[in-house]
This record gives C-alpha cells, structure tokens and sequence, in this order.
C-alpha cells in the first residue's frame, strides 16, 4: 500500500495507483467567503472529505478541504475534478479548479 499525498502544485498531475494504494489531496480553502472545494461525481474511489482550520488564526481565518481517496475499480485512463465554488452558484462560474488523470492497475 502506497500513501500518495498531493497538494494544489499537483493539478493536472497523471498518477499511477494500485488498488490497495490511499490517495491524500489537501486543497487550501476559505468557506468564510462562501467557497468550498467540491468533488465531481467519480465512480473510480470511495472519497471521504473534511475541513481543517489553521491552529492559532482569528475567525474567518482558512484552513484545508482534506480529500481522501480510495481506489474501488480498476481502470486504464480517468479523471477526477474537483470545483472550488459557492454552493448557490453555477458550476460553470467555479472559482478555481483542481483535476488529476489516474491509472489504476
């Protein structure tokens, strides 16, 4: 089992996975602001998410949406996304966008 940690430096990365490897993406995140990092429906993993404020900041103060993924199928070439948006906004007007491209063996 590989624990693959992958930060925003890592968009647009390709990774190669195995199926029992755990996948770690830590996004920086201000829901304060209304924004919050959401993932795209993705059949490939299982994902889990919460959000870590910074110790010792005022409130407002960012912190970190925290992914964890886990492979549950196999499969040659995909893609999962991630939208950093206000929920009450169009997908379309995401303030940023996180996506890496997999293959698990």
């Amino acid at each position: 089992m590989q624990k693959i940690q992958l930060s925003e430096a890592d968009n647009g990365k390709k990774i190669q996975l195995k199926m029992d490897d755990h996948v770690v993406i830590q996004l920086p995140s201000s829901p304060g602001t209304g924004y919050n990092w959401e993932v795209q429906p993705n059949s490939h993993f299982s994902v889990s998410h919460e959000y870590r404020m910074q110790a010792e900041v005022g409130i407002g103060a960012g912190g970190m949406d925290i992914f964890e993924l886990d492979p549950r199928t196999q499969v040659q070439n995909g893609s999962i996304k991630f939208l950093y948006r206000r929920a009450w906004e169009d997908a379309s007007k995401a303030g940023k966008q996180f996506s890496i491209n997999y293959q698990i063996q």
